[in-house]
């Protein structure tokens, strides 16, 4: 029971920061719920959460989605849940966890050392690859969210044609994630349980952060969520391999 506590807890903060910023609540959760629950399940339950997340994020800003931009994600996505497929088999769960640990550190570094506060417009054509990083990562981790996030960072677009983008983008590649979970087996009565438990602490997380995200100041909260977010991606990578 406790533990279940932490694992609502640690959703409704993913919720709240997604809410904020259009992505990250995989990440955020991700790393804090790791203590108390297994991989085997933690991943599952997460494409399932964040499923549900993305479509209540993409109807509330769906008239802000910019199409063009959606289009690569989505033929970029199966053959990124085909890769992950073939590879996930011969890799550990330590070994996956030390992977996500490493993987959220160095996209958290990345981004306080190329995030400038800037605006700089690249082409539709890194969809395709954004669709590919975003499947592969979400089945072998649950988060599909970074290799999204830096795509549409760079769009032009507007704060809420991201958040739009990001929803439409996220539902695409979780529709994928979650059909090939289910379809390996992986959906159990412990992961729906679980995804019944977190999934109005992340809702509701989500609203308030959507709601107070109009009053923060993005480039200072940025800094601030990236700098966490290597921290725990660190102390992950540790506690996996130690």
């Amino acid at each position: 029971m406790p533990d279940l506590l932490f694992i609502v807890l640690g959703w409704f903060l993913g919720g709240f920061i997604n809410g904020v910023a259009g992505f990250g609540a995989a990440m955020i959760a991700m790393p804090l719920i790791a203590p108390f629950i297994d991989f085997s399940i933690a991943v599952p339950s997460c494409t399932l959460i964040v499923l549900t997340l993305n479509c209540q994020v993409g109807w509330t800003f769906r008239r802000y989605i910019e199409w063009g931009y959606v289009k690569g994600i989505f033929i970029g996505a199966i053959p990124g849940v085909i890769l992950s497929v073939l590879v996930l088999e011969y890799i550990s769960e330590n070994w996956l966890k030390a992977g996500m640990g490493a993987f959220i550190a160095f996209y958290a570094l990345w981004s306080l050392w190329a995030d400038k506060g800037g605006t700089r417009v690249i082409s539709v054509a890194w969809g395709y690859l954004a669709g590919v990083l975003s499947s592969a990562l979400g089945m072998a981790f649950g988060f599909n969210g970074p290799p999204l996030a830096a795509y549409i960072a760079y769009s032009g677009c507007s704060a809420q044609a991201v958040k739009g983008v990001l929803g439409a983008g996220f539902i695409i590649t979780g529709v994928f994630i979650v059909a090939a979970k289910a379809i390996g087996g992986e959906v159990t009565q412990t992961v729906l349980l679980t995804y019944a438990a977190a999934t109005p602490a992340v809702i509701i997380g989500s609203k308030i952060g959507i709601w107070l995200s109009s009053s923060l100041n993005e480039y200072s909260y940025r800094k601030v969520l990236f700098t966490a977010l290597a921290a725990m991606g660190l102390k992950i990578v540790w506690s996996a391999l130690v």
